[in-house]
């Protein structure tokens, strides 16, 4: 396989042309149940391992959420049991805490440090809870 551009969208080349695949960051495209659930999940701004899709977990009944900060900013977040590729760091707080009884930590990518969401504690569970947007995969 090897990839190359066209009208700004990235195409991957495979051996036979009905396998080529076009991706293009502005269109989201609708993709069939053949993707692996053990996929992995990347940092958009440095393309390091943060995770993969068969991390994925439901928290208050869902794996995504969707919430803003106090200055208003939204994020959506996906809920991750594992993310090896983050680094958590500042100390533990339930400050404007989105997900009841938990305290939380930032996630920052472990190689280019870009923050790419928050690591929940509630009791005697832990969970990544990353921002989608940051994240390619």
């Amino acid at each position: 396989m090897y990839a190359g551009t066209l009208s700004g969208a990235t195409v991957f080349y495979r051996d036979s042309p009905d396998q080529n695949v076009i991706s293009r960051p502005d269109v989201q495209q609708e993709n069939e149940k053949t993707e692996k659930e053990d996929e992995a999940l990347v940092c958009l701004s440095c393309l390091n391992q943060i995770t993969r899709r068969d991390h994925a977990v439901r928290v208050s009944g869902s794996h995504t959420h969707t919430f803003f900060n106090p200055q208003g900013i939204v994020f959506e977040l996906g809920c991750f049991r594992e993310a090896p590729g983050c680094l958590v760091m500042g100390e533990a707080t339930s400050e404007f805490t989105w997900f009841a009884d938990s305290v939380w930590r930032f996630a920052l990518c472990r190689k280019c440090g870009i923050h790419l969401g928050w690591h929940y504690e509630m009791r005697e569970s832990r969970f990544y809870g990353l921002i989608l947007t940051r994240l390619l995969g």
